[in-house]
């Protein structure tokens, strides 16, 4: 029988998960980071990082139960971090390399995709 702790842990641990999503849809289909504010980023990576090692703590404690959903959530959102930052880092590269702002450089690459000039 699973504790009302660890149901509540499970609840969040699903809704962080979510959080993430939708911000990395939109990253992957428009390649659009300018609005991804990167301290925040970098933060919530960290903090999901520790948070998968607490989970990790608690499933070598014989408490699977507890622990797992921290472990699996965070590790899910270690990931969307992960693949999020990459596009990131490589558009501030690619902006810097050409003299452009990210969001100047978002804008010029998506008029040559689309016929524009």
């Amino acid at each position: 029988m699973l504790s009302i702790t660890t149901i509540i842990m499970t609840i969040g641990a699903i809704f962080i998960a979510i959080f993430s999503l939708p911000n990395l849809i939109n990253v992957l289909r428009t390649k659009n980071t300018a609005s991804v504010n990167l301290p925040m980023y970098i933060i919530f990576t960290l903090a999901c990082i520790m948070f998968a090692i607490y989970g990790g703590g608690m499933c070598g404690d014989n408490n699977l139960g507890g622990g797992l959903p921290v472990l699996i959530s965070n590790i899910f959102c270690i990931l969307i971090a992960i693949v999020t930052l990459t596009i990131k880092f490589t558009n501030l590269r690619k902006a810097k390399k050409a003299r452009l702002t990210e969001l100047q450089y978002w804008e010029t690459h998506q008029s040559k995709t689309k016929g524009g000039v």
